[in-house]
């Protein structure tokens, strides 16, 4: 019974981070704060991605913003990209969402509100917590 059990709970642990996550998307883009962020550091991740098109590379890009106190945040995001080298001097800047309570939860413009991908995201989520919570035939 425990080892049945230990995956169930796991599965539903993750897919409740799943719809956390797309309604907290969601919740940017409804009553977060814009703020413009200076990105401060992209770097490369692995090779190659192997999916269908090729030459493209997944980066992390790193960015700060100043609250309106002058506390400093960092925050941080992936983009997928072609092969061009990119480099952060330091001025380029990207517009963000933060929550006001929570300064720390932040994600670009583009990628919160109602999007398809929030929505990926709490149909995922909410598929694996009925799939996993719901009773099994004996």
């Amino acid at each position: 019974m425990k080892r049945k059990l230990l995956p169930r709970i796991f599965i539903t642990l993750l897919g409740m981070a799943l719809l956390l996550w797309g309604a907290g998307r969601i919740a940017l883009g409804i009553i977060g704060e814009p703020e413009t962020a200076i990105i401060t550091h992209i770097r490369r991740e692995g090779g190659e991605r192997t999916d269908g098109k090729p030459g493209r590379y997944t980066y992390n890009i790193s960015y700060t913003f100043t609250l309106p106190d002058g506390k400093i945040i960092d925050g941080s995001t992936k983009q997928i990209g072609d092969g061009i080298y990119q480099k952060a001097d330091g001025t380029s800047t990207v517009q963000i969402r933060y929550l006001p309570g929570f300064p720390y939860f932040s994600e670009l413009e583009r990628d919160v509100g109602m999007g398809a991908g929030s929505l990926v995201l709490i149909v995922a989520g909410g598929a694996l917590v009925f799939l996993m919570v719901r009773p099994t035939k004996k």
